[in-house]
């Protein structure tokens, strides 16, 4: 009896204690994983490595980049809501895989709310209206007057169903009282070849993928998503300035953890992170791949998610999607 109550005593002790300790340990104390749901080489891979680089020389800890694509992000997204919430894995959060998944997907493996805590913004993602060179459209107005005269003439590619630019198009489409066709493909890799090839009009694509092509003359750009012009491209009017009344949509990226995560944890990631991103040096990065730098408190970029996620659930039930 008297071991009995002094083993019972002896375990109690140790597990008031433990959580003393990893308070007290500093964090982090050895590497973190940072999950990428994308391929390496994109535009969201580089900055998403640019801020663990910074992150790296901060802390004096490795922030090691891990590539987990496929699913438009599902798995990758998936892989950090069930990793252990202790700090040391993070995901490279997509905008789409929180407020546009929950709506293509009749269930998710993961609940984009419940199973995160959403830690930070690091930029936003304006998307861009390009066309191909044999297009004769030199404005966003033009494009309008020819396919209102063609219904379903004009087509335009997205790197699949119910992903952004799919989205994108059909609000133009409701907005601007045009017919276009949508031809869908499996990414937006051989989306933009066939665009590049002449096989299809038309794209709604990420700003800093089309950047190159447009300065070389390959695509050309009739309008931004955002709110207002990208500094990358501030010849480039919003597509609200281009005729399309309070059109506006625009995608994200930034950094979310596990739900159980300790808070110490998730406020330490947010002002490490937002010091970063106010870097001058990381800041001119973002610009020259086509995104622009945000920050501010987990609150605000929640709120940010729950709005785009009401958002794309209107529209995606306007538009009449199916979720698979």
């Amino acid at each position: 009896m008297v071991k009995t109550v002094f083993w019972i005593l002896t375990i109690a002790l140790q597990a008031t204690a433990l959580p003393a300790w990893t308070q007290s340990t500093p964090y982090p104390s050895r590497p973190v994983r940072l999950v990428v749901p994308f391929p390496p080489g994109g535009s969201t891979d580089v900055m998403a490595r640019l801020v663990a680089q910074k992150l790296t020389e901060r802390w004096g800890r490795a922030i090691v980049v891990e590539n987990k694509p496929g699913g438009g992000t599902l798995i990758g997204t998936d892989f950090v809501a069930k990793a252990s919430a202790d700090g040391y894995t993070a995901l490279f959060t997509a905008g789409g895989a929180i407020a546009v998944l929950p709506h293509t997907h009749k269930k998710l493996p993961y609940d984009p709310f419940k199973d995160f805590i959403h830690v930070v913004q690091v930029c936003d993602l304006p998307f861009l209206l390009v066309v191909h060179p044999s297009v004769k459209a030199k404005s966003l107005n033009d494009l309008l007057i020819f396919a209102r005269a063609n219904p379903g003439r004009l087509t335009y590619a997205s790197a699949g169903q119910g992903g952004p630019g799919h989205l994108i198009g059909e609000m133009l489409k409701a907005a601007a009282g045009v017919d276009l066709t949508h031809i869908a493909y499996k990414g937006a890799g051989p989306a933009t070849n066939d665009l590049l090839g002449g096989q299809v009009d038309t794209m709604f694509t990420a700003l800093a993928g089309a950047l190159p092509y447009i300065k070389a003359g390959r695509l050309r750009a009739l309008g931004v998503t955002g709110a207002h012009r990208s500094p990358g491209l501030p010849d480039v009017p919003t597509i609200a300035e281009a005729g399309v009344k309070d059109f506006e949509y625009t995608g994200n990226n930034g950094f979310s953890i596990p739900r159980a995560t300790p808070p110490a944890i998730a406020a330490k990631l947010n002002a490490d992170i937002r010091a970063v991103v106010a870097m001058p040096d990381v800041a001119k990065n973002m610009i020259a791949q086509g995104m622009e730098p945000r920050t501010g408190t987990s609150d605000e970029y929640t709120t940010l998610l729950r709005k785009e996620w009401e958002k794309n659930k209107n529209l995606i039930e306007r538009i009449g999607f199916k979720a698979e």
